[in-house]
């Protein structure tokens, strides 16, 4: 037998099914099929910038990246409790006073949304976090839009505000995603901070896989056909084990196991520019309040994180959803478009480093959700399935996923060796 337990995917779930299994003693491998780990948390060197597989942050509260990820040697680079939000051809700060004080006048001035607006997100606020994550996900259920609506914000805030900011995050623009995963988005954002690793996104995969023994991740083995107990890859090469985790990304893992889950997922495109200097000094995103134009948010990201870019110049990301089929240079002369009209002339210095477009950016989001923590990961007799897009995307809920599989596989093979040490009859 080649390991206990054959883990198809090296992403963030993979990685977290490999390491508890590691920490439980199992002998495991991770099978990816790209030439590296990670997933969609990959990071490229590109003229001295680091350039994230699309823009992405780790939110500091996710309890299981707090119990599983060294924050201290990530050397975690945190944005500001806030945005910018353009609005009216101008930009206005917004942010949670108690965590933003300095921008409490600003938020209170701009015209994101009325005052009872403002004061309703704050309430919101203040309920969500008397509660726990396990309580959050047994609340009554709708699209975000409609909980919005129900919870009597204005058709101002909704257009200028959620919609860039929770658009962005579920990378749905008319956010019908889960109501439920909208209050987790606050409960998490109130407790922490949206923060970026020194050296990149990558380096939380990295840190994961370093904590394993040698050779039990091997990449560049995509996985043909899978049974009990066998795994074949497309080389021809055979793999025999006692389990197998399926911790692939949605559409593969439904070839793998041919089954009718999971469903859809949604792109997402982000060019990254190199600048000779910052158009901002504030270390926030920047959201599209107009709804106008290819621009979902932007953020420069040397703000927050200096080392992702050379001495003397700022690295900006933009994020552009549903613009999937648009060919690069019409998209690249698009955001190009507006660029020059929020930040003047100064763009025309601006250079394209890299366009990314994510195909599977994110699962949809739609209700009805289930409970993230009570998700079994028991597809059938030694087949087990993780990964995000079967509750709530987030790394939190990646990570999540890969421990309950490698607990489930790990309580099985217990209570099957005290089966068969008792023997029949007994």
């Amino acid at each position: 037998m080649d390991a206990d337990v054959i883990v198809v995917g090296g992403g963030i779930a993979g990685l977290a099914c490999g390491k508890c299994l590691h920490d439980g003693g199992v002998p495991f491998l991770i099978l990816e099929a790209s030439d590296r780990i990670g997933g969609r948390l990959k990071t490229d060197r590109v003229e001295g910038f680091l350039l994230d597989h699309g823009f992405q942050v780790l939110q500091t509260a996710y309890p299981e990246a707090k119990r599983i990820l060294n924050y201290a040697s990530l050397d975690l680079r945190p944005f500001a409790p806030g945005a910018e939000v353009r609005l009216g051809g101008r930009f206005f700060r917004v942010a949670d006073p108690l965590r933003g004080p300095r921008f409490a006048v600003d938020t209170l001035v701009a015209p994101v949304g009325t005052l009872g607006d403002k004061i309703r997100i704050l309430r919101l606020v203040r309920k969500l976090c008397r509660m726990n994550a396990d309580d959050l996900f047994r609340r009554s259920e709708t699209s975000a839009l409609d909980f919005l609506k129900r919870e009597g914000f204005s058709e101002r805030i909704i257009t200028a505000f959620f919609k860039p900011f929770f658009g962005g995050v579920c990378l749905d623009p008319e956010i019908h995603a889960s109501s439920r995963v909208l209050q987790y988005v606050f409960w998490v954002l109130a407790r922490g901070d949206a923060a970026l690793p020194s050296q990149g996104i990558g380096s939380i995969p990295a840190q994961l896989a370093a904590q394993m023994p040698e050779g039990c991740v091997r990449t560049e083995k995509r996985v043909g056909r899978m049974d009990q107990g066998q795994v074949v890859l497309e080389s021809g090469e055979k793999l025999t084990c006692e389990a197998v985790v399926v911790a692939t990304e949605g559409p593969e893992a439904k070839r793998l196991l041919a089954t009718g889950e999971p469903s859809g997922s949604r792109s997402v495109c982000c060019l990254y520019y190199g600048a000779p200097e910052p158009p901002m000094k504030e270390k926030l995103i920047v959201l599209n309040g107009e709804g106008t134009g290819p621009i979902s948010n932007l953020s420069v990201v040397s703000n927050v994180a200096p080392t992702y870019a050379p001495s003397g110049q700022a690295l900006v990301a933009v994020t552009v959803l549903n613009r999937g089929q648009e060919n690069v240079e019409t998209l690249e002369s698009a955001v190009r478009n507006q660029l020059r009209d929020w930040y003047g002339q100064q763009t025309r210095r601006w250079r394209l480093l890299k366009t990314y477009r994510i195909r599977h950016g994110l699962p949809l989001q739609r209700p009805p959700t289930p409970n993230p923590m009570r998700v079994d990961p028991r597809v059938r007799r030694g087949i087990y399935l993780c990964g995000e897009y079967r509750s709530v995307p987030s790394i939190q809920w990646a990570m999540l996923s890969g421990r309950k599989a490698a607990e489930a596989y790990m309580k099985d093979r217990s209570i099957k060796a005290v089966t068969h040490k008792a023997g029949p009859g007994t």
